[in-house]
């Protein structure tokens, strides 16, 4: 007669358990690491995506950059009369929602498909009422730059530097610890423009910024004064 199976043991339990506890520590971080990087890579697409819109709009526009939209976070509703914007003039050329477009349905400008949502952002509770951008174009690139006719903006033929010239830049929202270099204001964050100091590192110690030859790279926070690296100011060049 045939003796039944044994079972487990306690300790043959204990055992198994304390395995698959150690498989699922080693597990958390990978999986951890798969959307930090999923999250990077997608933010460096749009980033570049937009970029390489404004570079080729420039060309097309004696060199001239779109408006950068207005200053402050803005209601969908104000979004649709800067028609000048980068935000409602090149998505389109990419067969892209321009922002304006988003008044109807507010939620899907935070959802996967829109090239302004950024996954890894802490948007605000309140995000549907105005739009909070993640990323914008960057203000300081026309300082120290003779005034151009009709007050029109930086003339992109006139940087010596395009490679190291920031054109967008991943910005900090409200809730987002952002560079703050000494005398620097904390204010209107979530505009569509960026500076220097609202630059955002979300990615560890780093963020990502698209540049005025159409090309975006993560670039580590303790780089982003570093002339050598990044250029803000027209000046600087």
């Amino acid at each position: 007669m045939k003796k039944p199976p044994s079972a487990f043991t306690l300790i043959e339990l204990l055992v198994v358990i304390a395995i698959l506890a150690i498989l699922a520590a080693l597990a958390v971080p990978a999986v951890g690491n798969a959307m930090n990087s999923s999250q990077k890579v997608s933010t460096l697409n749009s980033i570049k995506q937009i970029s390489t819109l404004a570079v080729a709009y420039a060309a097309d526009n004696n060199y001239r950059l779109p408006a950068e939209g207005g200053d402050g976070v803005q209601s969908f509703s104000v979004l649709r009369t800067q028609t000048n914007a980068w935000y409602n003039v090149l998505p389109p050329l990419a067969g892209l929602t321009a922002a304006s477009n988003y008044r109807a349905n507010p939620a899907s400008f935070y959802e996967k498909g829109s090239v302004f949502y950024v996954k890894a952002a802490a948007y605000p509770k309140q995000k549907l009422n105005s739009a909070y951008f993640a990323f914008g174009i960057n203000s300081q690139i026309d300082h120290g730059m003779a005034n151009q006719p009709g007050g029109i903006r930086v003339n992109l033929a006139l940087l010596p530097h395009p490679s190291r010239t920031a054109l967008f830049a991943e910005a900090a929202l409200p809730d987002e610890k952002h560079l703050l270099p000494p005398g620097g204001a904390s204010d209107s964050l979530g505009q569509p423009k960026v500076r220097d100091e609202r630059f955002v590192g979300r990615y560890g110690n780093a963020g990502i910024i698209g540049f005025a030859d159409g090309h975006a790279k993560i670039v580590p926070k303790d780089q982003v004064f570093d002339t050598n690296v990044v250029i803000w100011r027209f000046a600087n060049n």
